[in-house]
């Protein structure tokens, strides 16, 4: 029986994988969605992590209720799960852990750095722009790549006040 089943995951994979004509160096791979994700936990620290489904999912009710699955498995079953705190981020080729994942269960979570309610008392820009994203909801999704070090202190430090 396992046999069996193993023989029918095989083909349903190279089926969603292959593409008439191809070589199987050339076959395409499922493509997915990856939802980036900030959500405050009940300590004030703030969780990051992706939602990754099939490139044909939209719908952003589903999106967030795998995100809130996913938050009931780690004890966060009150975070809130908006546009605020999630969006879609870009469209990329899974390797075959995250294919397996959804497989089974339709979507994919890819765990990130968790952000702590306060920044360190040295803080990198890294550590600057990691609390800016997870606190305050205008740079959550800015791009910071030509921001110097100077210009993303200053905004925490406006924001601080």
């Amino acid at each position: 029986m396992r046999f069996v089943f193993t023989l029918a995951l095989m083909v349903t994979a190279w089926s969603i994988t292959a593409q008439p004509g191809a070589s199987p160096q050339k076959q395409s791979r499922m493509k997915v969605a990856v939802w980036d994700t900030y959500v405050k936990s009940h300590t004030g620290d703030v969780l990051h992590f992706d939602i990754i489904v099939p490139e044909a999912v939209k719908d952003t009710s589903e999106i967030f209720r795998f995100g809130k699955e996913y938050l009931q498995t780690i004890g966060e079953k009150d975070g809130q799960l908006t546009t605020s705190e999630c969006q879609f981020c870009h469209i990329e080729e899974p390797d075959a852990a995250v294919l397996a994942d959804i497989r089974q269960k339709g979507y994919y979570i890819l765990e990130m750095e968790g952000i702590p309610a306060a920044l360190p008392a040295t803080p990198t820009r890294r550590d600057m722009i990691l609390h800016l994203r997870a606190h305050y909801p205008e740079y959550r999704f800015k791009n910071f790549r030509n921001v110097s070090e100077e210009e993303v202190r200053s905004l925490l430090l406006n924001k601080q006040k």
